[in-house]
């Protein structure tokens, strides 16, 4: 193998490595693309559970919760992949199944919070606009929080497909699939750690590494092969 093509197929391998380590949680979703995404925090006995997701999947929770025909879900679909916004329901349609109690109940069944092997009452808060800016489900156990038990079905009725990932502010994650919905989750690493590592720093320092290895493979795609003369060089 030439020398050039050598560095060429090495640069290539590593940046597809490293593309797919950066991608790879997204990547975990629905078809769609984009996960459902959980924001989980702790004080005291209660916990508490942010949940928002891409247009399409939140429009497949109202679908799920029995609020909404299949063919709204689709419209969200096709509005993704380049079809009219004009199909998709107004902003007081929205706002109208955001406040259907249906709504909040499909929540809390679907989201789990277990200490020592028992649940959590828990109760969700829709936001108005449910689409855009999701809900919040909190829990209140009998003892404060240090550790417990996440369990995440949502949508998983709907298409085992899909994935909830969580995250509390520090490198600590779950993905809640179907085969594996329930995770233990450390609470006291959000609540003792100040400065720490963010899952958001990660992937700003996941994002410059790649770049660092973009620039590499440019820099070797643009090298001269072997002995051959480069531009402006005198022989």
């Amino acid at each position: 193998m030439p020398r050039r093509t050598r560095h060429r197929w090495l640069a290539v391998s590593l940046l597809t490595v490293l593309a797919s380590s950066f991608v790879v949680l997204p990547a975990l979703g629905h078809a769609a693309g984009e996960l459902p995404h959980a924001r989980l925090s702790a004080e005291g006995a209660q916990v508490t559970v942010e949940l928002t997701a891409a247009p399409d999947d939140a429009a497949d929770v109202v679908v799920a919760a029995g609020l909404w025909p299949e063919e709204v879900f689709l419209a969200y679909l096709d509005v993704l992949f380049g079809g009219s916004e004009d199909q998709l329901p107004g902003d007081a349609e929205i706002a109208t199944v955001s406040r259907e109690p249906a709504l909040a109940r499909y929540l809390e069944e679907r989201v789990t919070i277990r200490q020592q092997g028992r649940a959590c009452p828990g109760d969700a808060e829709v936001a108005a606009n449910f689409i855009e800016d999701g809900a919040t489900v909190t829990f209140t156990c009998p003892e404060p929080v240090t550790e417990a038990e996440v369990e995440i079905t949502l949508l998983h009725d709907r298409d085992p497909a899909y994935r909830t990932f969580s995250v509390d502010g520090t490198a600590q994650y779950a993905v809640h699939t179907a085969a594996r919905p329930a995770h233990p989750w450390d609470f006291t690493l959000a609540q003792q750690a100040e400065g720490g590592v963010s899952v958001a720093a990660l992937l700003v320092g996941a994002a410059v590494v790649l770049l660092g290895a973009g620039m590499a493979l440019a820099r070797l795609w643009s090298r001269p092969a072997d002995g051959a003369p480069t531009a402006g060089r005198r022989g």
